[in-house]
């Protein structure tokens, strides 16, 4: 996808709503993207008549719209649905279209559990917190936890990242700490502290550290978290600079300033990183 390509159809005055993905789109080279990005969680109810009513009446793209319309109604494959959708934009070349349906043929495979869990992280990710949680939801209600423990604990890491990130540390602490009770992974153990570091006492999270006796190597890097964090927050620079700044004061010899910026803005990513919980 390295050339220009010439967007067809009218951009369109108002969003499409994915909810499979969590994206909203004004374009069918949008919808082209975010199709390749994610085939692999893509199901049947992606051939939605509402996506073809909007193709027609907002994108102004009667013919396609009428293809996937003959496509639902005869109840077609998904990849044909799909595929239509490509070739019609002209966005991927025979090569691309062709890896595309080879994921889709593949990710046929993938239990409904999975494909659930991999909607949920596109919605964490998309900040989509609530949609997200329920996506989990049905997830954890079709995965066996005896036979996949890892899957399970890998979906609740990830409901516990969604609660964090609404500051419902408490009941992130609780599905982080039975995450890492199925998979002692130090990443969740970490994230159970951090979380019951922002809502405990902190005596009492003292005496949660002693009577469970968690290392001091885990319990360190909780401390030093949250020790960015207040930094962060009390700073009066906030990491405000963007680039050009930063270049500015280089280029202007103030080089001590421009290290203390540049170390700055570092630790200020650092922190929305961290904060940000990426899905596990």
């Amino acid at each position: 996808m390295s050339e220009l390509l010439l967007c067809r159809g009218e951009p369109a005055e108002r969003p499409y709503y994915i909810p499979a993905l969590g994206v909203n789109i004004y374009s069918i080279e949008e919808l082209c993207y975010l199709i390749a990005q994610n085939a692999h969680t893509l199901d049947h109810d992606f051939m939605d008549e509402e996506l073809c009513r909007y193709i027609k009446d907002q994108l102004k793209l009667t013919e396609l719209a009428d293809s996937l319309k003959e496509i639902i109604k005869g109840k077609g494959a998904l990849i044909d649905f799909i595929v239509a959708i490509l070739e019609d934009a002209g966005y991927c070349d025979k090569d691309e279209i062709r890896s595309i349906k080879q994921i889709i043929v593949e990710s046929a495979g993938l239990s409904p559990s999975r494909k659930h869990k991999s909607r949920g992280d596109n919605l964490l990710k998309a900040g989509k917190l609530i949609r997200a949680m329920d996506e989990y939801k049905v997830t954890l209600g079709k995965i066996d936890k005896e036979a996949e423990p890892l899957l399970y604990a890998s979906v609740l890491h990830n409901t516990a990242t969604a609660y964090a990130r609404l500051m419902l540390y408490e009941k992130a602490a609780e599905d982080y700490l039975e995450a890492y009770r199925l998979n002692m992974d130090d990443e969740s153990l970490k994230m159970y502290l951090l979380s019951c570091r922002l809502y405990m006492d902190k005596r009492d999270y003292d005496r949660l550290l002693l009577k469970y006796g968690y290392s001091s190597e885990i319990a360190g890097k909780v401390e030093r978290i949250l020790a960015t964090r207040e930094d962060y927050r009390n700073s009066d620079n906030k990491y405000a600079m963007d680039l050009n700044e930063l270049k500015q004061l280089k280029e202007d010899g103030m080089i001590s300033r421009y290290y203390e910026a540049v170390e700055e803005t570092i630790e200020g990513w650092k922190w929305d990183y961290r904060m940000d919980m990426m899905p596990h």
